[in-house]
């Protein structure tokens, strides 16, 4: 039987909200990933058990399977006037006149 070790997945073909929301899934409880930079690459810092590569391959999959409803949600969401705010809509913002500030002297009023 494997033991828990500390190793990098590159992430080509992994969405973060797949690998991040079901590693535990797939490694257990005490399992832990966060996204990780190695040699100038994307990817993820397992700490574990060794994924399989079927399970990799699973990931894969859970992910372009995500990807895919995202991308339709998004368009949808386009189309359809919804209640729901898009995220990234410019917000104009006017340039307010500024107040003058006045400045008394209390020896000119006595």
């Amino acid at each position: 039987m494997s033991q828990e070790q500390q190793y990098w997945l590159p992430g080509f073909g992994l969405s973060r909200h797949i690998v991040l929301g079901h590693i535990q899934y797939f490694l257990g409880p005490n399992a832990s990933v966060r996204p990780f930079t190695y040699q100038g690459r994307e990817g993820y810092l397992i700490n574990g058990m060794p994924l399989t590569r079927e399970q990799i391959n699973d990931l894969a999959v859970m992910s372009r399977e995500y990807e895919r409803q995202e991308a339709a949600r998004m368009t949808h969401a386009g189309m359809e006037s919804s209640s729901e705010p898009y995220i990234n809509e410019p917000i104009p913002v006017s340039q307010r006149p500024r107040r003058r500030v006045q400045h008394f002297d209390n020896r000119r009023n006595r």
